[in-house]
């Protein structure tokens, strides 16, 4: 079994073979078997040109002799259908809407609305039209078997579409249009689609979208699923606004049969957010229309660039719990340009970031996650899916607040439930929307709030803590996961247990409570890297400072397009750099090494970019910044010492050395309070990395009584490099996407060590 982990690889710049297979190599090392072409902003291959063929190709031999599994995409960024502009290109195969309401009632637009700000003014393919679909399969899939068709199945797994939707023209009032939709009307309801259109008829909107949504599924999802199906591929992805069905009934009509038509139906959760309050309903959907094949999910793509492992493990065992078992990770760039394109947000699953060897921990988690999947329970109480109300106000907004709020209710309540559709039988009760927005069970009004079971979690007090999600399987196994609640002690089954922040607590490899002696010893530091750290300039702003605490040697590195000055003079460059991250080398040049004088220095630049920072320093010194009219970094001189409960800012990996004495009988030592990636070694010997908690690592019997030298080595991610990118999102006034709050930053350190017993 190949690990369920397949990056969505942006494949950026030009990258030739040996790079390719350097990426590629990068990856397996890293416990990744699987991997996502991504033609993403970035890159500067025409798409679907000879030369991206020539390109797909040494993916397809690199990953062949790295036995390694490839999946494609079916478009250049996003949404699917256009084929780069292909489809579009053709004024015939433009999505059209219908004017339902307001004074250009019975207008039919064409018209771009969505998305102008990221790719330009432009159209949206007619994914109603079965000659677009076509000419879209024609321009896309039908081009790679050409070229590729020996590689179909083997390495090659799976074609992924990105939110196709019907409904990127439609503004309020508008449904999607197409030729046809009168005589597909009657024959649905048997009433005139005019008439109901102009009276209006109570049902017309329920009507109409069901319509749309069996011609969407028919010329777009079944076109491209009977396609891979013949061709020996799975066809995979997701739709459009799949957490919200007062939305999905403009982009796609009904969620649920939809989805269903996917071999490997997927769902987006790219937010990471675990309060948000539509997660939980967006992972019902997907739970709904998995089948044999399991369900897939794409994650993290908003970052931050410095989420925590914990967390990441925390959404896999989440997904694996609604019968999710392939997690596409967002992004994994070939180099650091697209983010002059997509500004806003970055999560970077590659090898620019020091700590990506923990991807080697996350592997192993994600193909015991998958088995997870497999595994089945028994709800409390269905729910209804809303799709007929949401249908019927497709031109309202809708109270979506009321399917969420009751979703995340149940949850944290410990009460399990799904969805249903309106014709799958039950064995529970059913909670349902009247039209009147008011819940009901067995057609009579009931307030959700009385529900109750008892619980499997308690807080020391016996209450329900908020922020646990519990799954309870048919063969009497449980999952605990802490998504939000506070790390302390809690009751599982009248058991004390500790959960950590992002814990994961599985009754089958539940571990035994431990007696421990805790210490704090002194270790001396030895940096691994030079800091790197950006010179903030957030627009409009155009200069920064950087005041030395002590005459300080710094080398710059300027992005390509960059000009600088340092104290009125312009800042000469011309080398690459390798202590710069692989995916910036191409991107930045370096200069001579300077020395600043103590005091403080004016720098000026233009066009800072968040991810894509136009002046960086690198140099043996400590830094912090500090917010202000001016972004001001203030550099000194790096500790040398460690004492545990210190934090240390910076990037890379440190090596913190001590020496110490194995009491006898102790079976692991422990790294108590941190949530970086941390290997142990003992006098040079590895006793293994840890990338979330319980950071224990086992000690042989053969080290009691001696004293050894103890090493431990953290690493931080990428982030450090992009400084205070919270400062940025508070001062940039049209940043578009604010991605997810970063996870407190966790800083170099830890709060004590532990012998376990």
């Amino acid at each position: 079994m190949k690990a369920p982990l397949i990056t969505m690889s942006a494949i950026t710049g030009k990258p030739t073979e040996k790079e390719i297979y350097g990426y590629l190599l990068s990856l397996k090392e890293h416990g990744i078997e699987q991997a996502m072409l991504y033609p993403r902003s970035g890159c500067e291959i025409e798409y679907l040109s000879e030369e991206w063929f020539d390109t797909v190709g040494y993916f397809i031999h690199a990953a062949r002799s790295l036995d390694m599994h490839l999946w494609l995409y079916d478009d250049f960024n996003w949404p699917s259908g256009d084929a780069g502009g292909r489809v579009t290109a053709k004024a015939e195969f433009r999505l059209k809407a219908l004017i339902v309401e307001g004074e250009n009632a019975g207008e039919i637009v064409c018209k771009s609305r969505h998305n102008a700000g990221l790719f330009g003014e432009k159209y949206f393919p007619d994914l109603l039209s079965r000659e677009a679909v076509e000419y879209f399969i024609r321009c896309t899939h039908e081009e790679y078997y050409k070229r590729f068709h020996e590689s179909f199945g083997t390495v090659i797994r799976g074609i992924f579409t990105d939110e196709p939707s019907i409904g990127y023209c439609c503004g309020d009032g508008c449904i999607p249009y197409y030729e046809g939709i009168e005589a597909d009307y009657r024959d649905f309801c048997d009433r005139d689609f005019e008439s109901d259109r102009k009276s209006p008829d109570p049902d017309f909107y329920y009507n109409a979208v069901s319509v749309i949504s069996s011609r969407f599924r028919s010329c777009y999802l079944d076109a491209l699923s009977d396609w891979c199906e013949s061709h020996g591929v799975k066809m995979t992805g997701h739709l459009m606004c799949d957490n919200e069905p007062f939305w999905s009934v403009r982009h796609h009509g009904n969620t649920l049969k939809n989805l269903s038509r996917i071999a490997l139906p997927g769902m987006d959760e790219i937010a990471s957010q675990f309060e948000d309050r539509t997660e939980l309903a967006l992972f019902g959907t997907i739970e709904y229309a998995s089948g044999e094949n399991g369900a897939m999910a794409e994650l993290f793509a908003l970052g931050p660039c410095d989420m925590s492992y914990a967390k990441r493990r925390a959404m896999l065992y989440l997904a694996a719990c609604h019968k999710v078992d392939h997690y596409f990770l967002a992004i994994s760039p070939m180099d650091l340009r697209g983010n002059r394109r997509i500004k806003d947000y970055f999560n970077d699953f590659s090898d620019d970031s020091p700590d990506f060897i923990g991807m080697r921990e996350l592997a192993k988690e994600a193909k015991y996650a998958a088995t997870l999947a497999k595994k089945d329970y028994r709800p409390d109480v269905y729910l209804r899916y809303p799709y007929e109300i949401s249908a019927k106000r497709i031109t309202e907004n809708g109270d979506r607040l009321r399917l969420f709020s009751l979703i995340n209710t149940l949850t944290y309540r410990q009460i399990q439930w799904k969805f249903i559709d309106d014709e799958q039988p039950t064995d529970a009760p059913i909670l349902a929307l009247n039209e009147d927005l008011v819940w009901t069970m067995d057609g009579k009004a009931v307030d959700p709030s009385s529900l109750s079971v008892t619980p499997l979690v308690t807080d020391t007090d016996g209450n329900t803590p908020s922020g646990i999600f519990v799954r309870r399987f048919e063969d009497g196994s449980f999952l605990v996961l802490n998504l939000f609640a506070p790390a302390k002690e809690y009751r599982i089954n009248g058991v004390p247990v500790f959960l950590d922040r992002y814990d994961v607590y599985d009754s089958a490899a539940a571990p035994c409570k431990k007696r421990y002696e805790g210490f704090s010893p002194v270790f001396r530091i030895r940096y691994a890297n030079d800091a790197i750290v950006r010179t903030m300039h957030v627009p409009p702003e155009k200069r920064a400072e950087i005041l030395c605490a002590c005459d300080t040697p710094v080398v710059f590195a300027l992005r390509n397009d960059t000009e600088a000055t340092l104290d009125g003079e312009p800042i000469a460059v011309g080398a690459v750099s390798d202590a710069l991250p692989r995916g910036m080398r191409k991107l930045y040049r370096v200069s001579e090494a300077h020395l600043l004088k103590k005091g403080t220095h004016t720098i000026t630049a233009k066009e800072d970019l968040k991810y894509l920072p136009a002046i960086l320093l690198l140099g043996d010194f400590r830094y912090e910044a500090t917010d202000g009219s001016v972004c001001t970094l203030t550099l000194s001189e790096r500790a040398r010492d460690y004492a545990c409960g210190e934090t240390l800012h910076t990037y890379g990996k440190i090596e913190l050395e001590t020496e110490v004495t194995v009491p006898e009988g102790a079976t692991a030592l422990a790294v108590c309070g941190t949530e970086l990636v941390t290997q142990v070694y003992a006098n040079g010997t590895s006793l293994g990395t840890c990338a979330f908690a319980p950071y224990a690592f086992p000690v042989d019997p053969s080290l009691w009584n001696q004293r050894i030298r103890l090493t431990i080595v953290p690493h931080s991610s990428l982030s450090p490099i992009f400084g205070n990118v919270d400062f940025w999102d508070k001062t940039v006034p049209d940043c578009g996407w604010r991605g997810t709050p970063s996870p407190t930053n966790p800083p170099f350190g830890f709060t004590e060590l532990r012998w376990l017993f």
